[in-house]
């Protein structure tokens, strides 16, 4: 065995060990520092997104209609990438501006109906509030007040905000002079923030033109530093882990994006054919909560309905029969057809993953929790069936042994046990005969070799 006690690594613990504890006490500067660099990449980021999703389209054009391009023109063979990236970029970028012409206005109008309309929705709550109380005082003899006048509800309020019973219009300017400094500085807070995302989409935007230019040179840069650092029998697990993500988490990802714009515009095609209000903003809720696994359509779904339930009955009615039907022809024919078995999980693990993945990354681990853990489901699953095969037939075995069975697997062991018992009784007669064939029979006898079976060392283990 190799000595690992060497003044190297001695050093080497030594200086790992004032590392850790120079971390340790400059925690927090390092979250800033790290807080800087990930402002500076974000746009890199946002780029990289950009490309990866646009890559798609681009391999249609440049290796699927512009195939044969050059090979009669040599010229041409330089214009082939710069119009394929052209035309995924105008064909997009088109795509963007038509559904903010015709989706965007319509939304406009929608929440203005809805605020409009928002005292004559108040009047139907407090009618539905008032018929689930009545029920509940009649059933379960509770004694929960029913009405309130609309003062009533206001003083409540703000009672809520300022802390006092009987508010007048003094308290109420103090409240708001008071609460003026905290006003501008979240506003101005809020306007830089808008500002720097503009700035961040549209250095992405220009960053992604160049990813999808030169991805073939950044790839080959990138294996040339995985070469020149990494030991190379690391590297061929390196690329099955870069090889499984793109097609779990990547091909994923794009296809839950085009299959939630598919199924918004056949909602709102549908709401809009039944005459169902508020068409596309439902339609716009529902389709990009779809892109969330298991929990969007319930994300979507709910407030919509909420919304309508506080229009009539008949509209909600007719919402929650449509988004229905066309959750099962999504889950069953169209999300299968354009994701493909890209995931390979099973309904328990997909819940799993979106919990787990929305408790630690909030949003971001909603959309990307289930893909990510695609990629960690792929990788353990293969070293798990690779462990179970250097195993061999013991392996099997084990994998095989049906713990709930247990009394078929005792009666096996009693037999194994009898057939034992059998054996050496044998040998007692046979040496108390001391017979010459008796002899080497046991002498044969004692020199055979069986492979001991998973029952088998069950059972030695007991004893």
């Amino acid at each position: 065995m190799k000595n690992i006690i060497t003044m190297k690594n001695i050093l080497i613990a030594i200086a790992f060990t004032v590392l850790l504890l120079f971390v340790k006490d400059n925690l927090g500067i390092i979250f800033v520092i790290a807080g800087a660099i990930l402002a500076i990449l974000t746009p890199f980021f946002i780029g990289f997104l950009f490309a990866y999703i646009l890559n798609f389209p681009y391999k249609l054009l440049h290796d699927g209609l512009f195939k044969n391009m050059g090979k009669k023109h040599k010229f041409l063979l330089g214009v082939k990438k710069p119009l394929a990236i052209t035309i995924t970029y105008l064909g997009s970028s088109a795509i963007v501006v038509a559904l903010i012409i015709t989706v965007v206005p319509q939304l406009a109008t929608n929440l203005a109906t809805l605020v409009k309309n928002t005292p004559k929705y108040g009047q139907t709550f407090y009618t539905y509030y008032q018929d689930i109380v009545n029920w509940i005082n009649k059933t379960f003899n509770a004694e929960i007040p029913i009405n309130f006048t609309q003062e009533e509800m206001i003083n409540n309020v703000l009672k809520f905000f300022t802390g006092k019973q009987n508010v007048n219009a003094a308290d109420i300017t103090k409240t708001i002079l008071d609460s003026l400094p905290m006003i501008f500085q979240n506003f101005f807070g809020f306007l830089s923030s808008a500002t720097t995302g503009i700035y961040n989409f549209i250095m992405g935007v220009v960053i992604s033109v160049y990813f999808l230019a030169f991805k073939d040179n950044l790839s080959y840069q990138m294996k040339e530093l995985a070469v020149a650092f990494i030991p190379i029998k690391f590297l061929p697990k390196l690329y099955e882990i870069v090889d499984i993500t793109d097609t779990k988490c990547g091909r994923f990802l794009v296809g839950d994006i085009v299959d939630s714009a598919v199924f918004g515009v056949v909602l709102f095609v549908f709401l809009s054919i039944f005459g169902v209000p508020y068409a596309p903003l439902i339609a716009v809720i529902c389709g990009v909560c779809n892109i969330i696994p298991f929990f969007g359509p319930w994300i979507g779904g709910v407030p919509s309905a909420f919304i309508l339930a506080l229009v009539g009955a008949q509209p909600l009615i007719t919402f929650v029969i449509i988004v229905f039907i066309l959750q099962q022809i999504d889950a069953n024919v169209t999300r299968p057809k354009i994701i493909g078995n890209h995931v390979g999980l099973s309904s328990f693990w997909v819940l799993f993953s979106v919990i787990v993945g929305g408790a630690l990354f909030g949003i971001i681990g909603f959309i990307l929790g289930t893909p990510i853990y695609a990629v960690i489901y792929s990788l353990i699953g293969k070293r798990v069936r690779n462990n179970i095969q250097e195993k061999g037939k013991l392996g099997q075995e084990a994998l095989d042994f049906q713990v709930l069975k247990y009394s078929e697997i005792a009666a096996e062991q009693k037999r194994i046990r009898e057939e034992k018992e059998a054996e050496q009784r044998n040998k007692l007669k046979k040496l108390i005969h001391f017979t010459k064939g008796d002899k080497d029979s046991d002498d044969d006898s004692d020199n055979e070799k069986h492979e001991k079976t998973f029952v088998e060392i069950t059972e030695d283990n007991k004893k």
